[in-house]
């Protein structure tokens, strides 16, 4: 581990409406999923990440924050950033930086890693990341690959200087080519934003996982490799929650232990960017994962974009 911090705090939001998969046990066995959350009509991105967020109240006093990312895809406004409005909301104080990050299943890996940059250059003591994303607002209801894995969530997530290095080196990777495999056309600049025709997501599951299923093993090699590691030290590992096909062609691929495998798909569903917060936070709570422990963390899909590192683990407050 080269890093001195830590991840010291996470708080999770789900909406309230949420919606139980018929029975099909064609569908179950793809996806494990078997509860979708959704936000209501008026609820959105920015709300969620701000009640993610009130949670952290309890165990942190949030004008210590030197700095807040938000990270979204379905981000209230064109302009202005949803972080600044939280930063108001929150009332963190006004001497910090905050700003978006739009990115989806790999945001939060992408936003440790910026969170570790700023912290190990001594620009910042606590930095706050908010993953937050309303999916189901962008689904037809005659899309069931799309309507029977997406959810909506938020995670609100502390990360703090530490006296040990805790984090290590990461591995980051981008494939712009298959920017249309995980896309919504319409509502952006390229298309006519002002048009009436509401903005949908479209998705080629099969490319998406072809990419998957190519690229993650190569980068949780590289990235123990990165790390000097090797794979039966690691006691975790946790990979975005995309669906328990991809999960299990992962774990597959990569011959892991069914003792290093997490999953908690089965009620929560893909919530994109807050997915690995969810489960880090579970598995803290059920001590499946204990202090000194290594863990894998990779995030991968929309852009195409991926993300990877390993931590020493410290409990959460």
């Amino acid at each position: 581990m080269i890093y001195k911090s830590k991840i010291s705090i996470i708080e999770t939001y789900l909406p309230k409406k949420k919606t139980l998969i018929k029975n099909n046990n064609r569908l179950l066995e793809k996806t494990g999923i078997k509860k979708i959350w959704k936000s209501s009509k008026n609820e959105t991105s920015l709300d969620m990440g701000y009640k993610s967020a009130l949670k952290l109240k309890k165990k942190i006093n949030l004008k210590k924050l030197d700095g807040l990312i938000f990270v979204s895809q379905t981000s209230d406004y064109f302009l202005p950033s949803s972080s600044c409005i939280l930063q108001n909301k929150l009332g963190l104080k006004k001497n910090i930086f905050s700003f978006d990050v739009n990115l989806g299943c790999s945001g939060f890996v992408y936003a440790l890693s910026i969170a570790t940059s700023m912290i190990n250059s001594n620009l910042a003591k606590n930095i706050l990341i908010i993953c937050s994303d309303t999916y189901s607002k962008f689904i037809e209801k005659e899309n069931i690959s799309c309507k029977s894995i997406f959810s909506d969530g938020a995670s609100s997530i502390v990360v703090s200087k530490s006296t040990k290095r805790l984090i290590g080196k990461f591995d980051f990777g981008t494939d712009g080519s298959g920017s249309q495999d995980l896309i919504v056309k319409s509502g952006g600049g390229r298309t006519n934003f002002i048009s009436s025709k509401k903005p949908t997501i479209s998705m080629n599951g099969a490319r998406v996982f072809n990419f998957t299923i190519n690229t993650v093993p190569k980068s949780f090699n590289k990235t123990l490799k990165l790390n000097k590691l090797k794979k039966d030290i690691v006691k975790k590992v946790f990979f975005h929650q995309a669906s328990k096909f991809v999960l299990d062609n992962l774990n597959k691929s990569l011959n892991l232990k069914p003792s290093q495998m997490f999953s908690n798909l089965k009620n929560l569903g893909n919530t994109t960017s807050s997915t690995i917060p969810f489960a880090i936070k579970e598995a803290d709570k059920k001590n499946y994962i204990k202090k000194n422990d290594i863990i894998f963390l990779s995030g991968f899909g929309v852009g195409l974009s991926w993300s990877s590192c390993v931590l020493k683990w410290e409990k959460l407050k």
